[in-house]
């Protein structure tokens, strides 16, 4: 969906009309902490997916969310380097907590990477 940020109304009633039970999307771990980090936690971001959840459930489409699809943190890159660093799985776990606290009362299927095998492989 093209700008789905301003127009994720739209896209759900047009996820309604094509019959869709469910609605996979993924979590810009960037836009809920934007340094990647629990420092600065960005609300207008989580209040966009709430807005979104909130949409799909109102419309009978269940939310299947997938917490890493590609969207590193830069900042994260630039100060420690990628997933080899032990760090990063421990800063993913708090983005991790941060989603399930504020999507989990509504969210019940969780996907955590996309394409898992590509990471190992790479």
């Amino acid at each position: 969906a093209c700008d789905s940020y301003n127009k994720y109304k739209e896209d759900v009633q047009l996820l309604k009309e094509a019959g869709a039970d469910f609605y996979r999307f993924s979590l810009a771990w960037t836009r809920i902490l934007p340094d990647g980090t629990t420092k600065n936690i960005n609300q207008a971001g989580i209040d966009y997916y709430n807005k979104l959840i909130d949409e799909l459930l109102a419309n009978g489409i269940i939310p299947m969310v997938t917490l890493f699809h590609w969207d590193y943190p830069q900042k994260l890159r630039e100060n420690m380097g990628y997933w080899d660093k032990e760090e990063a799985a421990f800063l993913f776990a708090n983005f991790s907590r941060i989603a399930y606290e504020n999507f989990g009362d509504r969210v019940k299927h969780w996907i955590t990477f996309n394409e898992p095998i590509v990471r190992t492989i790479d």
